[in-house]
């Protein structure tokens, strides 16, 4: 995902969170914040034909878990599943 993305995810967003009851209407200030691909904080891929229309978005995001008496692992990432929208059924 880019910044050029962001309309077009905003828009499959709330498409798609409109479906429910309770959901988070994002602007596109908001979508800018909390979906561009920070470095081990979160990691976000849209899918759709070169240079059109957005069919899918896929999202997660990371934390760090200190590894205690371990000789050679420091460090374990969790990743966690954030936000996916598919309107291709490719994320099954």
């Amino acid at each position: 995902m880019t910044e050029a993305d962001i309309p077009q995810v905003t828009r499959l967003l709330k498409t798609y969170l409109s479906g429910r009851k309770i959901h988070i209407n994002f602007t596109e200030d908001e979508v800018r914040h909390f979906f561009l691909p920070q470095d081990n904080v979160i990691y976000s891929y849209v899918c759709g034909p070169e240079g059109g229309k957005l069919t899918d978005i896929f999202s997660f995001y990371c934390l760090p878990s200190q590894v205690l008496k371990h000789a050679e692992h420091k460090m374990l990432w969790v990743a966690y599943s954030y936000y996916n929208v598919s309107t291709t059924d490719r994320l099954h």
